[in-house]
């Protein structure tokens, strides 16, 4: 998206996630080729790699609650300290803006209450509260060079090249059509908002495309209103979407600790902000996308397309060293 809106683009990564992908796409590989690639943990970051940089959009970190908990001092390392680290360098170092991704987890169990920005922060997982931290160190450095802004992300969910089966609906989907059995981890009771991965980037591109004033030292929730719903709501919807799969509940499940419903009316009123993609749509997506390229179980279940599974693959085989980097 940035590339197509005429941005020149550098990508850091530390280099987890291999290169070999679910699906190729033509355009994702000429667009990939346009990108400049720094190999690089984010923790390593230093000031060369900002120079001639306009802007900074941050979605390193450790994702999600399993991945976070394998060491709690890595997510603070990397989720908080990392990127509160690299918004001081890229202020010093005279970048504008500023584009953090958080997530709407920050709000923790809350029931049915409808959460807006002004809401209490209540996190319950070791990720939700280093996200909190980054966020509470990197807003106050808003002032009349430097442009901060957070967003606080909804569950992710969609096809794209190097898939995620680790994400609610993309999992209840991956089941469903390699099982035919839509399965449930917990008792389903849990609010859950979402959010296809492609709007999550048209927010950040928004972001840098508002007037300063617009965005600076706010927090968004990212996502729609009417994509709200509890996750067994979802599991019958990707059960009828891919065609009637039973519906199975974990037996004796525990209840997800986070349960949130959040309103999204703030980043709706950002005139840059124009998110084209709801859970059904999503899912027709998913199931053309797994038609297409012959997901099976096996590949459904491989480490390399679930986050936790695959940092304990690259431990396990001595290739991250005990900090978690890539040993030289």
């Amino acid at each position: 998206m940035l590339i197509e809106r005429g941005f020149s683009v550098v990508g850091l990564d530390a280099g987890y996630f291999p290169d070999n992908c679910f699906y190729r796409e033509d355009m994702w590989q000429s667009r990939q080729r346009m990108v400049r690639l720094i190999r690089k943990d984010i923790r390593d970051a230093n000031a060369e790699d900002l120079r001639n940089c306009d802007a900074v959009v941050d979605f390193a970190g450790l994702a999600n609650d399993p991945s976070a908990d394998l060491d709690p001092n890595w997510t603070q390392e990397i989720n908080h300290l990392a990127s509160s680290r690299l918004a001081q360098l890229a202020k010093k170092n005279n970048v504008e803006s500023y584009v953090f991704s958080s997530s709407c987890s920050v709000y923790g169990a809350r029931g049915d209450s409808l959460l807006t920005e002004h809401s209490d922060v209540e996190p319950v997982s070791v990720y939700a509260r280093a996200k909190v931290a980054a966020e509470q160190n990197i807003l106050p450095l808003a002032d009349r060079t430097f442009f901060p802004t957070v967003l606080r992300n909804a569950t992710a969910f969609g096809a794209s090249p190097r898939m995620r089966f680790d994400l609610v609906i993309n999992n209840l989907a991956g089941y469903g059509h390699t099982t035919g059995v839509v399965k449930v981890l917990s008792d389903g009771t849990a609010w859950r908002p979402n959010v296809h991965i492609e709007d999550i980037a048209r927010a950040a591109v928004a972001c840098l495309e508002s007037p300063h004033d617009e965005v600076s030292g706010q927090v968004f929730n990212v996502g729609i209103d009417s994509e709200n719903y509890r996750v067994s709501e979802l599991s019958a919807m990707v059960s009828e979407t891919l065609g009637g799969c039973r519906v199975e509940t974990a037996t004796n499940p525990a209840p997800d600790p986070r349960s949130y419903r959040v309103a999204f009316r703030k980043i709706s009123n950002l005139k840059a902000f124009t998110p084209i993609w709801n859970i059904r749509k999503g899912i027709r997506e998913l199931k053309i996308a797994f038609e297409k390229n012959g997901l099976t179980y096996e590949t459904f279940q491989s480490p390399e397309y679930h986050n936790v599974r695959l940092l304990k693959k690259l431990i396990a085989s001595g290739q991250l060293d005990k900090t978690l980097r890539f040993r030289q």
